[in-house]
C-alpha cells in the first residue's frame, strides 16, 4: 500500500518532492494504488517508485523522471507523457489508452498485455521495449525509435508505423490490419505469421526481412 506521508508531501508539489527525493536517494517511493488523478506533475521525480495500480488518469506527466519505476496496471488514460523518461520501466497491463507519449524515452521499458489503444507515440524512443500481446489499434509510432522492438501477438489494428525505424523488430503474429508500414525500415525485422491484410508498406525497407509466409525478403 502506498506511504499516505509520500503521497501527502507530493500533493504539496513537485519542488518540494524533489527536493526530498535528493535528501533520500535511498529511499524508494510507494505510491501505489494511490489516486494521483488530474495532477500536475510535470519535470516530477518519480525514478524507481512503485506506481503499480496507482490512478494518474489525465495527469501532467510532462518531462517527468519515470526511469526504473514499477506502474504495472497502472491508470495513465489520457496521462501528458510528452519528453517523459520512462526508460526500463515496467508498465505491464498498464492503461495508456489515448495518453500522449510524444518524444517520450521508452528504451527498454516492458508494456507487456497493456492497453495503447490510440496513444501517441510519434517520435519516441523504443528501442528494445518489450511490447508483446500489448492492445495497440490505432496507436501513432509516427518516426519512433522501435529498434529491436518486440511487438509478438500484439494488436496493432490501423496503428501508424509511418517513416518509423523498425529494425531487426519483431512482429511474429502480429495483427497489422489496415496498418500504415509507410516509408517505414523493416530491414532484418521478423513478420513471420503477421496479418499484414490490407496493410500499407509502400516505399517500406524490407532488406533480410522475414516476411509472413517464413520467406526472406530481399535476399541475393
Amino acid at each position: 500500500m502506498a506511504n499516505i506521508e509520500q503521497i501527502d508531501l507530493l500533493q504539496q508539489g513537485v519542488e518540494e518532492w524533489n527536493d526530498w527525493r535528493i535528501q533520500n536517494l535511498a529511499v524508494i517511493p510507494d505510491l501505489s494504488k494511490a489516486d494521483l488523478s488530474g495532477i500536475s506533475l510535470q519535470f516530477v521525480n518519480l525514478s524507481r517508485a512503485n506506481l503499480a495500480s496507482t490512478n494518474l488518469e489525465g495527469s501532467d506527466l510532462r518531462n517527468a523522471n519515470l526511469r526504473n519505476a514499477c506502474l504495472d496496471r497502472a491508470n495513465l488514460h489520457l496521462a501528458d507523457l510528452i519528453e517523459a523518461n520512462m526508460q526500463e520501466a515496467s508498465l505491464q497491463y498498464t492503461c495508456l489508452q489515448g495518453a500522449d507519449l510524444y518524444k517520450a524515452i521508452l528504451s527498454g521499458a516492458n508494456f507487456y498485455g497493456a492497453n495503447l489503444n490510440q496513444a501517441i507515440a510519434r517520435r519516441a524512443n523504443l528501442e528494445k521495449a518489450a511490447l508483446r500481446a500489448i492492445e495497440g489499434c490505432m496507436t501513432d509510432f509516427l518516426q519512433a525509435n522501435l529498434m529491436r522492438a518486440q511487438f509478438d501477438m500484439a494488436n496493432l489494428y490501423k496503428a501508424n508505423f509511418e517513416g518509423s525505424n523498425l529494425i531487426e523488430a519483431r512482429l511474429n503474429w502480429a495483427n497489422l490490419l489496415d496498418a500504415n508500414l509507410r516509408k517505414a525500415n523493416l530491414c532484418r525485422a521478423s513478420l513471420h505469421r503477421a496479418n499484414l491484410c490490407r496493410a500499407t508498406l509502400q516505399d517500406a525497407m524490407l532488406k533480410g526481412t522475414i516476411l509472413s509466409d517464413g520467406s526472406i525478403a530481399g535476399r541475393d
